[in-house]
């Protein structure tokens, strides 16, 4: 049995593989393809360059990578942490930002939820099943007073597993039972508290103020406010801004990117919580 351990680039996950060393630890980088959401990499260039090694190295398949839906200090994130637990951290990734919406033909949003499991699960299941099979113990960062959310996470996969060479070429699919997902952090009853003095103890590993995707539905709207005002990831913002205009669509109903641009900010908020509802890596339609 092959255990992994599946990392965000959070200060949650970052600690499960500090504490609880698996076989294979394993990053999902979620790509955008735009050079203009890639805007503070090309002048961090050691960055983008690590960047492409690591995503080369695992996955040749997409090509040259350019951007993060994410704050791009997630990079340097994982470089800190492979160099803090001296294990090799396993980097994947699946079609870009901009595929995935052509393809599904709308922008993910609360109602259509599939942008973790096309961005991060798929490329994870596809690493993994050709190359394990069903030996799997897959570790998820998830915090013991964060229990609700590891309830709703089972151990089956959908996926298209042949295709038909007649009428309209349909895929299909079959339900596998692919790994034992396993909840450390839960079992031996880690708080947020916990994780949060031991980063502020150690501080060797550089975190995003925000995780996740910058202009991720879940997030508050002071939040994605705020998110336009960090020179890192204020390109990213505007990218989402123009993948909405082209749609006509917006990821978050309350308003558009644009139009959270413009909005007051609020001191004293607690800001950097990430977006909950993402799940870390589960949320799915």
């Amino acid at each position: 049995m092959t255990s992994i351990n599946s990392l965000s680039g959070g200060h949650t996950s970052s600690y499960l593989a500090v504490h609880h060393p698996a076989d294979v630890e394993m990053f999902a980088m979620v790509c955008v393809d735009d050079h203009n959401a890639g805007r503070w990499l090309k002048r961090n260039k050691g960055l983008l360059k690590y960047a492409n090694e690591k995503l080369e190295r695992y996955i040749p398949f997409y090509g040259e990578f350019r951007a993060t839906a994410e704050d791009p200090i997630i990079i340097q994130t994982m470089m800190n942490l492979e160099q803090k637990i001296g294990r090799e951290i396993v980097w994947v990734r699946g079609k870009s930002f901009e595929s995935m919406i052509k393809d599904q033909t709308v922008l993910p949003n609360q109602q259509w939820r599939f942008c973790t499991t096309i961005l991060k699960m798929i490329p994870i299941f596809e690493y993994c099943y050709p190359k394990y099979g069903n030996e799997v113990t897959m570790r998820l960062g998830i915090r013991y007073d964060e229990f609700d959310r590891a309830e709703s996470i089972d151990n089956t996969f959908d996926f298209p597993f042949s295709c038909n060479l007649y009428g309209q070429n349909r895929k299909n699919w079959k339900t596998v039972e692919w790994r034992n997902v396993e909840f450390p952090l839960i079992e031996n009853k880690i708080w947020h508290r916990t994780v949060y003095d031991y980063w502020q103890k150690e501080g060797d590993v550089i975190f995003a103020d925000d995780s996740n995707c910058q202009m991720c539905f879940w997030k508050d709207v002071q939040q994605l406010r705020k998110n336009f005002d960090n020179e890192r990831t204020q390109p990213i913002m505007y990218w989402a801004a123009v993948a909405e205009y082209v749609r006509d669509a917006t990821f978050k109903k309350e308003m558009s990117m644009l139009d959270a641009s413009k909005i007051g900010l609020q001191q004293h908020l607690n800001f950097g919580v990430g977006a909950e509802g993402c799940k870390s890596g589960w949320c799915r339609s």
